[in-house]
């Protein structure tokens, strides 16, 4: 395969290798220090991805038809213009306050611009000790104008109607509000062990409640159309559904470690109008007891028994947007978001995990069939992405594709995939996890390494 070189403001003197070559500054950051060997993208065409995925007896739709992406979505009183989500991922550009600055803004306009129906905004913290980093956003009673002015700016740069869904949060494990890691635990993991970890009391989680529910009704006055009650990828409410050895209300008893996402949903929609989405881990990636949808002896295969009737309560309780995904950033980041580069080495070919998450999909949407489903893990497959988005569309699995470091390493994907019908190779994501490692690792804002500068935005 012809690899991605990074580009000249790397390529200093040699610290690390990444595609065989040595460079440094930013890439001493981003990247891992040890050169992995693991399967990457090397397919001469985008039937080679159909192909190899046949011969692994991996499941993975497909279809010609893309024109099906540019097709309007309606279902259950949610309307989008196209089968197209931007889906988050973390800017670490707000204001001290938790409020989008200009370059937040700038951001998501230019994401606007790109074409997608449909916006699931970022990480925002419904209260301070939950934010995983100083510049992550927060929305307050003092700040929620300027949430409000958000929303109108990505309004007026979208060539047509566009879905806003804002992702609410607390950062749980991962918070670190002040510069200084203070994770705040569902229980103690012998998986991902912190220091100086506190566990959450079971007041503390009853108290949450009201977070969430001050966060969505500010949402809905900033002019939202969803709001998510985040629950993947390690974070507080999707670690509480690992907490089989937690004692109390909210550990033990599938009703307890669910308690307070159900609890959240039920009270937001008492009391607000705003749709209420799941952002929703299917399987974390993690050996049992401490990882949720994991077979019991084997964490590397899927149980998906629990987590279907989670989908399944909350269908129940009126939940109709549902973001589908797996992994755990801090265990299984390969499980999230398929990669080249920039990570520890998976235990799976890509393929298997991009499978993985299509038939998760598929699951929730038979499960949930007036539900707007949205499937994950796409980026992967650069020119093949499409293809893949439109044969789970025709088969009925999902309704909504979403894309991540695509609309970072390329704002305008969508428009590409409606105007052409396809995404040259080219302008794809090349899976280095920069972006992500940038931010994580860093703190750093967001952005594409491989195709902007610190200061682009």
């Amino acid at each position: 395969m012809q690899t991605e070189t990074p580009p000249a403001e790397y390529s200093a003197e040699p610290l690390l290798f990444y595609n065989g070559n040595a460079y440094k500054n930013e890439y001493i950051i981003v990247l891992q220090e040890v050169y992995m060997k693991q399967d990457r993208f090397s397919y001469p065409s985008k039937q080679a991805v159909a192909d190899d995925a046949r011969q692994r007896n991996l499941p993975l739709p497909w279809s010609e038809r893309t024109e099906l992406l540019a097709e309007p979505c309606e279902l259950s009183g949610i309307s989008l213009r196209n089968r197209l989500l931007a889906q988050p991922i973390e800017g670490f550009d707000a204001n001290p306050d938790g409020s989008p600055s200009n370059r937040t803004v700038r951001r998501y306009c230019e994401l606007a611009r790109g074409g997608s129906g449909a916006l699931w905004l970022e990480s925002v913290s419904v209260n301070h000790q939950g934010r995983s980093n100083p510049m992550q956003l927060w929305i307050t009673e003092e700040n929620a104008d300027t949430f409000k002015s958000l929303v109108s700016a990505i309004r007026e740069s979208a060539p047509g109607k566009i879905y806003l869904v804002l992702q609410l949060t607390h950062s749980g494990r991962n918070s670190n509000p002040d510069g200084t890691p203070t994770p705040i635990c569902a229980f103690h993991s012998h998986a991902i062990p912190k220091e100086n970890e506190t566990i959450i009391t079971d007041e503390a989680l009853e108290a949450l409640e009201e977070d969430y529910v001050r966060a969505a009704l500010l949402a809905e006055q900033a002019g939202f159309d969803a709001v998510d009650i985040r629950a993947c990828h390690g974070y507080l409410i999707n670690e509480l559904f690992a907490a089989v050895n937690r004692p109390g209300r909210y550990g033990g008893s599938f009703e307890n470690r669910t308690r307070l996402l159900m609890n959240i949903v039920d009270r937001v929609q008492r009391v607000s109008r705003v749709t209420v989405g799941v952002r929703i881990n299917m399987y974390d990636g993690i050996p049992y007891p401490d990882g949720w949808g994991v077979n019991r002896s084997d964490g590397r295969n899927m149980d998906l028994t629990e987590p279907m009737r989670l989908i399944s309560a909350l269908y129940a309780h009126g939940v109709r947007l549902l973001n589908v995904t797996c992994g755990v950033g801090a265990y299984s980041p390969f499980v999230i978001r398929p990669y080249d580069t920039g990570g520890p080495e998976p235990w799976e070919h890509p393929l298997k995990g991009i499978s993985r998450m299509q038939l998760c999909a598929k699951e929730v949407k038979q499960a949930a069939p007036e539900a707007v489903v949205i499937a994950s893990a796409f980026s992967w497959l650069r020119e093949a992405a499409p293809l893949v988005a439109a044969g789970g569309i025709e088969a009925g699995w999902y309704d909504v594709a979403g894309f991540g470091r695509d609309s970072i390493a390329n704002p305008s994907y969508a428009n590409d995939i409606l105007q052409t019908g396809e995404l040259r190779r080219e302008n794809c994501c090349v899976a280095c996890c920069g972006c992500t490692n940038l931010i994580k690792k860093s703190g750093k804002m967001l952005r594409c390494i491989m195709r902007s500068s610190a200061d682009s935005l």
